[in-house]
């Protein structure tokens, strides 16, 4: 027994050396680590807002060290962010941060997380004339907090968190926010990173231009994703997905409700290649249930992809998008439209090759599926069009058009029943009450839309389905199974539009 208690006497000891030990080489690594990590940040910050006309940057205002903690201070100005069609947004803000030295941050050993790290950074915005109002909402406390753990081996383990929060103006609930955390593990450069995200509920009470109450009420939101930066700098592959349990509006002179439940978007984005040069991506939208005035709607969905988008390339546009957006912003704030771009001779040409370079990886771009269904029909759209690098952009715009897409494919189709279902709620929300008078309009509602479409040769009718496809390759068109060049499908089209035009 006696044996027993010396070797864990022994251990004891050699933790609370090891923790001493721990703790005494943290602190003399601290400072250089809070300089490395706020030049990143930085660093990060220049290029997230390059073009805007916006900065934001980060200092270290101060830094008390301690044998087992240290004190930091840092600043957080912003100047000129863009905010929509708002004032641009300037400000300055402090936080604090009381940094636990590893191996066994206190913090930690309280949540049972045994694993050692060199130091645990538990920080929270300042109190001060800028954040006051925000601090009284969240019951003044601090409304942004953030624990971040630093490993040995370079891990970094964040828990984000942002307070609840009730705002009222004159006895009425303008805001109430649930709050939010935000859960990210990844690497200290910040080449990969897996998230995981949560927010109960978020109401917002406000008027339209015509000072009609309007309200959106939020509920059961989450994050969740898992990402790698390729090696091309700021280009990450992996999967993001959100979901969002009901979101209710609430408009108009009636206060009519607009109820979307189930909501969903899931990216997913892959690069091939030895090089990772090619830049691949599927984006997936979903409504599960829509209803409006107590009246069920339907469901909806959208899939978009992308193949073989040229990473170099296009991010070479993009930074010379970046060089001409202030120019753009400033012209759109005057109410000039956009602008015409000066360029040199140089940067034409550096374009030019630019944009060749993304075509001559033959992009493929596809809406695979867009869709609304209803409790009797589901219609659908689909568009895909293929790319690739003409012989030469002086072209006339007819060849260039037939050199640029190699390859076009698309189909609409129309469910008379569903068109009937619509029908239906339209006379319903306008106050129509005999049964029978309803169904008949819903009845025609669909089989007048079907004999439009074959009148007019846009379409065909297959089954209880109003159908028009489109493809193109090669230089030819066929058009609902009939074969015509791209010239003689123009002209159709024309003399079809034409046809539409009022007379007088």
């Amino acid at each position: 027994m006696k044996k027993s208690v010396g070797i864990l006497s022994g251990l004891a000891v050699a933790i609370a050396i090891a923790a001493t030990a721990g703790a005494w080489y943290t602190g003399q690594q601290l400072p250089a680590e809070l300089e490395r990590s706020i030049a990143d940040g930085n660093a990060e910050l220049k290029k997230s807002l390059a073009g805007t006309g916006g900065s934001m940057t980060i200092e270290l205002a101060s830094l008390e060290q301690r044998f087992f903690t240290s004190t930091a201070h840092y600043r957080i100005k912003a100047k000129d962010i863009p905010f929509g069609e708002a004032e641009a947004l300037n400000f300055e803000v402090g936080v604090v941060d009381n940094i636990e030295h590893g191996p066994f941050p206190w913090s930690r050993v309280k949540a049972f997380k045994l694993m050692p790290v060199m130091a645990t950074s538990n920080s929270a915005l300042e109190k001060d004339d800028f954040t006051a109002d925000w601090f009284a909402a969240a019951g003044d406390k601090p409304p942004v907090t953030a624990q971040v753990s630093l490993g040995y081996t370079g891990s970094v383990d964040s828990d984000i968190r942002l307070a609840p929060v009730k705002v009222e103006e004159e006895g009425v609930k303008v805001l109430d926010f649930s709050g939010m955390q935000l859960l990210v593990s990844g690497d200290r450069e910040g080449k990969a990173a897996e998230v995981h995200g949560n927010m109960g509920s978020l109401e917002l009470n406000f008027a339209d231009a015509q000072q009609v109450p309007a309200k959106v009420e939020l509920k059961g939101f989450k994050l969740g994703g898992k990402m790698r930066q390729t090696s091309h700098d700021m280009i990450y592959v992996g999967n993001i997905d959100l979901a969002l349990a009901e979101a209710r509006i609430t408009s108009g002179l009636t206060q009519d409700v607009l109820l979307m439940t189930d909501l969903q978007q899931n990216n997913l984005y892959s690069a091939e290649g030895d090089a990772e040069d090619k830049l691949s991506g599927r984006l997936e939208y979903k409504v599960g249930d829509i209803t409006y005035a107590g009246r069920k709607v339907g469901s909806g969905e959208m899939v978009f992809t992308m193949k073989s988008i040229d990473i170099p390339a296009m991010q070479a546009l993009v930074q010379w998008y970046q060089t001409k957006l202030p120019e753009m912003q400033q012209a759109a704030a005057e109410g000039n439209g956009l602008p015409q771009l000066d360029m040199t001779a140089e940067e034409k040409a550096k374009v030019q090759a630019d944009v060749q370079k993304l075509l001559a990886g033959k992009p493929q771009f596809a809406l695979e599926k867009l869709a609304f269904k209803t409790a009797n029909g589901e219609s659908h759209f689909n568009l895909a069009m293929d790319f690739t690098n003409p012989s030469s952009f002086d072209l006339p715009p007819d060849q260039l058009g037939k050199q640029l897409v190699s390859r076009m494919h698309s189909k609409l189709t129309l469910s008379k029943p569903m068109i009937g279902d619509l029908a239906t709620l339209q006379a319903l929300l306008g106050g129509e009450t005999d049964a029978q008078a309803i169904a008949q309009q819903s009845s025609q509602a669909g089989e007048m839309v079907g004999m439009m479409a074959v009148q007019s040769g846009m379409a065909t009718v297959q089954g209880n389905d109003v159908v028009t496809s489109l493809q193109y390759a090669d230089g030819m068109v066929d058009f609902n199974g009939k074969k015509m060049t791209v010239e003689e499908f123009a002209m159709m089209i024309s003399s079809q539009v034409a046809a539409l035009q009022p007379q007088g």
